[in-house]
């Protein structure tokens, strides 16, 4: 079973860098709760979060460094790289990259991915987008 969630996990990741987000339906549950501030509850909110995500960085990389499976949880140590082409947090594209680091908790039930915990580095990339 830790395979199967280490699995999920990492299909989830390539979902995201693929912009492939139609596999959401299969892996994500619909009452998805992030616990990302200021991110809302359910699937189509994370769907939209990533679109958006995408809009500022086409080329979005999240690299996995290390991935740890226990009971339902699944940890992941990760980048979040790319180069800023649209609008993210308020700031016009500035063709700046980004390579901050981020450690992502996961919740599975039911075969798919019900509940989420980050903790990213922020200020690195908001300096690297600011020079």
């Amino acid at each position: 079973m830790l395979d199967k969630n280490k699995a999920l996990v990492q299909r989830f990741f390539a979902a995201i860098e693929s912009a492939d987000f139609g596999v959401f339906d299969d892996i994500v549950a619909l009452d998805y709760d992030d616990h990302l501030p200021g991110q809302g509850r359910g699937r189509e909110t994370l769907k939209q979060y990533f679109r958006d995500l995408h809009s500022a960085f086409a080329d979005l990389k999240l690299p996995i460094s290390a991935l740890v499976a226990e009971g339902d949880k699944v940890a992941v140590l990760n980048a979040v790289r790319g180069t800023h082409h649209g609008d993210f947090a308020g700031l016009a594209a500035t063709g700046r990259t980004i390579d901050a680091p981020a450690f992502q908790l996961y919740r599975i039930e039911d075969g798919r991915l019900a509940e989420h915990w980050e903790v990213a580095d922020f200020s690195t990339l908001m300096r690297q987008l600011q020079g």
